[in-house]
Parts: C-alpha cells; structure tokens; sequence
C-alpha cells in the first residue's frame, strides 16, 4: 500500500499496476482468513454456551459487511463533495488526494487495526481441537 502511494499510473504505471496486484493479492488472503475464523467462532460459541448458532454468526458477518460498506461508501462520497469533486469535469488537487488515500493509506491503516486485532485472537489449532472434543463429548453424554 505504501508503495501505491509512491508511484502512479502516469509517471510509472507498470510499479504501480504490479503494487496494485500485490496489495490485492494479499488482501484476498487477508480477506479470506476472517471468513475461516467464523467456524471457529461457531464451535467456541457452542462451547462457551451450549447454543450454535452458525446462520447467526454468518447472518452477523453479511450484516457487518454490508454496514461498513454502505458507511464507508458514503463517507468517501461526503468527503468528495466536501473536497469539490464534479462529476464529468477535472478534478481539484483535493480530490485526487482523497481518491489516492482511499486506495492507499486508509485501506493500510485498517490493515494494520484489524492484523493487531487477529494478533489478539488466542484460539488455535490445539485450543480448537479441545473446544471441539469437549463438545462431542458433552452430546455423548447427553444423547
């Protein structure tokens, strides 16, 4: 991402169609470890209560996902307007910055949060098995 905000398409387009590939490649990794949390998340929910509540969790996921698009969406769209933008016109220093930013520092900068975030998250592949052990036996018991 800092490297995107280094170079540009015209002075050096192929740096940053290369960075720009990069950073979407490990945005996509990044992207689908959260989703491979949300099992884990089912099994530690049913064992810390009792209830599993898949369709929630992942109903929760889609929800959270469509709210921070909708609020992220028109953010970015109020901070244009604010910085001048015009539709179909050239475009003010103001709003090449922003539009720069929001494919740059600000996507980096909620990298970084949600990587300190995941740094935090204590379960793991011993933790899990136990969590997922103690389940089955807890439905042996009961069935």
């Amino acid at each position: 991402m800092i490297c995107m905000a280094l170079f540009t398409v015209r002075e050096t387009p192929v740096l940053f169609y290369v960075f720009s590939c990069l950073a979407q490649f490990f945005f996509s990794g990044f992207n689908t470890a959260i989703y491979a949390i949300v099992p884990d998340c089912v099994e530690y929910g049913e064992w810390k209560t009792g209830l599993r509540n898949d369709g929630f969790q992942y109903a929760f996921i889609s929800l959270g996902n469509k709210i921070g698009m909708a609020i992220g969406t028109s953010m970015l769209a109020g901070v244009l307007g604010a910085c001048g933008y015009s539709a179909n016109q050239q475009q003010n220093p103001a709003v090449f910055a922003v539009i720069k930013h929001s494919f740059t520092t600000v996507p980096g900068v909620l990298w970084i949060i949600t990587a300190v975030v995941l740094f935090f998250y204590r379960l793991n592949k011993r933790s899990y098995n136990k969590i997922v052990k103690e389940i089955q036996e807890r439905k042996h018991l009961v069935g």
